[in-house]
């Protein structure tokens, strides 16, 4: 259940600062209330959500100083991650990775609404960081990964991509993927913390041009 909410967050089902009514996710999650206010705090410890006394819950906005801080912390965590991965990770792990990579390179041809190619495109992302992060074998910084950077703001960075900006993303999951294959750690590292600033460098100015 709590990985169901957090996935709808993520993935841009509700987007920041939109309220989240417990009858509406019961309904929608086919279960009754509690499992989904239980859910609701587990995320607003995560930081996902926020809780107001007699209004409910609503997902967290970030202000571009926030984005900026979240990416930083992002790019030296899962940088680590990519670091640990690069001598520890498995022969299925590095294939499904090349198969996600596939995948977010031939989305387009799946999809003819934009907004549902994009809720695919960020759940296969996730699932591409989440698995260098568990190929570390680290689980205490699964659990920082999990708790301090996931945030609702990779859906808005995925739906403002243009085809240039999908073909860096791509050619840096492929670089990753590489450098994790051949066993260097040094360059794992490095890949993954360019790739999460390019990241955050497009996300500020989507923000940017949002407010505008």
């Amino acid at each position: 259940m709590l990985e169901r909410l957090r996935g709808l967050i993520l993935e841009g089902e509700y987007g920041p600062g939109e309220r989240l009514i417990e009858e509406q996710l019961a309904e929608k999650l086919q279960v009754s209330r509690t499992p989904i206010r239980q859910a609701l705090t587990r995320l607003e410890a995560e930081g996902l959500v926020e809780i107001f006394p007699n209004k409910g819950a609503m997902v967290c906005s970030f202000s571009i100083e926030d984005v900026r801080d979240i990416y930083d912390l992002r790019a030296v965590l899962e940088g680590y991650a990519a670091r640990r991965a690069a001598e520890r990770i498995g022969k299925e792990e590095l294939e499904r990775l090349g198969e996600l990579a596939g995948e977010m390179e031939k989305i387009a041809e799946r999809f003819s609404d934009h907004e549902e190619e994009t809720r695919a495109l960020v759940s296969l992302n996730n699932e591409f960081h989440n698995a260098v992060v568990v190929a570390s074998r680290n689980k205490r910084l699964e659990r920082l990964v999990r708790n301090t950077v996931q945030i609702p703001l990779v859906f808005k960075a995925f739906f403002w991509y243009g085809p240039y900006e999908r073909m860096i993303s791509n050619h840096y999951h492929r670089q990753i993927v590489g450098a994790l294959a051949s066993r260097d750690p040094e360059r794992a590292e490095i890949l993954m913390r360019e790739h999460i600033y390019e990241g955050r460098d497009f996300v500020i100015g989507a923000l940017q041009q949002d407010a505008r």
